[in-house]
């Protein structure tokens, strides 16, 4: 009994990511800390995808706290927010890490200083793109994006507005852009951010931005073909709490907290109640990969260890 048990652990983890596709989209990497939190998650010792194989790569950058979300695919790459000028340090160590020099894209969900200044830093020290993605127009005189539009003129980056329900490729990644059209920019700047919805082949991912409460239910009332998800990005970092009806909507096995442990207690409670496995990206970046069949997600260790 011991041999064919060992046996059938040894096929788990060399078995092809498409004989792996089953009851579970998400795999895990055995983990170096208490993450994912949840007891019995499905764990791969290595990420099963062929050497060939297309991916998408989705990694949610240490940087403490706040919204720095790379996508790779097929040879194209789109940076998503990049947090706090002061953890531009943070970024540059992880890019060096990864080889990276710039970026197919830019994208920024709203222009709060957590999700665009070391994104415009980045802009600044030369890191090229063919343009920078967000829901702004060139006219707003918003200060921070008057400082974003400044430094795109300055490198030669041309700049892009978004409206939701926008659509493009990234590799073979489609990105669906969605947003609360219901309301104006007076019900709160989290409120109108924007999302985006991942797909890749047959796999799903939703990164709501900074998009809570009743702003969220509306959303998902608007676009409800884009909330059942694999994986989630917390919104607004697991400060706030999500309505029931809007995890049932998404269903995700899987969520990323862009936060530490103290910040994003509120989420992750309800998170354990659920059995919902999750990560703090604190605690090291969360990368996940997947060929379009199945996602694996480790966590890279903090540097120095």
């Amino acid at each position: 009994m011991k041999k064919a048990l060992l046996l059938l652990l040894v096929l788990t983890l060399i078995l092809p990511a498409a004989a792996l596709a089953g009851d579970f989209t998400v795999y895990h990497a055995p983990s170096r800390s208490k993450a994912p939190f949840v007891e019995e998650v499905p764990l791969l010792e290595k990420a099963p995808f062929a050497e060939d194989a297309e991916l998408l790569r989705v990694d949610f950058i240490n940087i403490k706290i706040g919204d720095a979300i790379l996508l790779r695919c097929c040879g194209e790459s789109m940076l998503i927010d990049g947090g706090t000028g002061d953890k531009l340090s943070w970024l540059e160590f992880f890019f060096e890490s990864q080889g990276i020099t710039g970026f197919t894209y830019y994208m920024n969900t709203h222009y709060h200083d957590d999700h665009l200044d070391a994104a415009i830093r980045l802009v600044q020290r030369g890191y090229p793109a063919i343009a920078f993605l967000s829901k702004y127009s060139r006219e707003t005189r918003i200060p921070e994006v008057v400082k974003l539009m400044s430094a795109l003129d300055k490198k030669g980056i041309p700049h892009h507005q978004l409206l939701s329900g926008d659509r493009m490729t990234l590799g073979g990644a489609e990105i669906t852009f969605i947003q609360n059209i219901r309301q104006d920019d007076s019900h709160g700047v989290n409120a109108r951010s924007m999302m985006l919805h991942i797909r890749f082949k047959n796999r799903t991912m939703l990164l709501p931005a900074d998009v809570t409460g009743a702003s969220l239910d509306q959303v998902m009332e608007d676009y409800p073909q884009y909330m059942n998800v694999d994986i989630m990005k917390s919104p607004h970092h697991g400060i706030n709490r999500l309505r029931s009806e809007f995890f049932e909507a998404s269903g995700p096995e899987l969520v990323v907290i862009t936060s530490n442990m103290s910040n994003g207690e509120t989420l992750a409670k309800q998170l354990r109640n659920r059995k919902i496995p999750h990560y703090y990206i604190s605690m090291g970046t969360v990368s996940a990969q997947t060929d379009g069949e199945i996602w694996y997600v480790e966590q890279l260790p903090m540097p120095g260890k």
